[in-house]
């Protein structure tokens, strides 16, 4: 009696058993067959590949001409700053060579000032 009532209980867990068996096989079947026809899904025409292709070429060129353009700019700016630097340092030396003779000049009339000063006392 002991061993039909063990033989009851153990089928329904081998049957249960079994279930989730058969049940993880199908699943992993589908998943397979799902994953297939994503890999062998077609990509589309030879035509569109070319089309897209062609489009990914030409927008590629006009991303080369923007950055030559850019690099065209920022060499025309570099020469303009390099001009603009050179007529500063050339104002700035004149500049320099002006206050030289005012000062000089100063000098010079504080010096001559200086002797009347000398010449009338």
């Amino acid at each position: 009696m002991e061993e039909s009532k063990a033989s009851q209980s153990a089928d329904p867990r081998q049957s249960s058993h079994r279930r989730d068996i058969a049940l993880t096989i199908i699943i992993t079947l589908l998943a397979a067959a799902v994953f297939q026809k994503l890999i062998t899904a077609p990509t589309g025409s030879a035509e569109q590949r070319a089309k897209r292709s062609e489009a990914l070429l030409m927008a590629g060129e006009q991303r080369d001409k923007k950055y030559d353009a850019y690099i065209q700019w920022l060499e025309e700016d570099e020469k303009r700053n390099e001009a603009l630097f050179k007529q500063r340092e050339e104002f700035n030396a004149r500049f320099e060579k002006i206050l030289a003779t005012w000062e000089r000049q100063q000098r010079e009339y504080q010096a001559y000032l200086d002797s009347l000063k000398t010449k009338s006392h």
